[in-house]
């Protein structure tokens, strides 16, 4: 949990942080996660997140790349307010994942529905 407060930054959006993408130096694909448990278990909301943080990391220079790393910067958090979503994303200006990001956000909100009313 303190690892998750320090890449999170602002504290006071611990309770809402709903997915947070960061470099991992260890991990195969390069990028680690941290997700809420009732989201844990949906492999196609976890695979569709893994690829847009993959097209973002791909289209990042190498020298941000570095400096996320060692500030531990995420690639994007996923936040709530229990009434939609919001993101926090890198510098995602010149990429061409707004529809992507628009599926990922969907397919959560209904994968949290279906934790609700079971």
């Amino acid at each position: 949990m303190a690892e998750n407060q320090k890449r999170s930054g602002n504290l006071e959006n611990l309770d809402s942080l709903i997915m947070s993408f960061y470099y991992e130096q260890g991990a195969p694909s390069g990028i680690g996660f941290e997700v809420i448990e009732q989201l844990s278990h949906n492999e196609e909301t976890l695979c569709m997140a893994m690829n847009v943080a993959t097209k973002i990391s791909d289209n990042l220079p190498d020298e941000a790349k570095e400096i996320m790393v060692k500030e531990e910067v995420p690639l994007y958090r996923i936040y709530t307010d229990h009434t939609g979503f919001w993101g926090e994303w890198c510098d995602t200006e010149t990429l061409d994942v707004e529809q992507e990001i628009n599926k990922l956000l969907n397919q959560i909100a209904e994968n949290l529905k279906e934790v609700a009313t079971n």
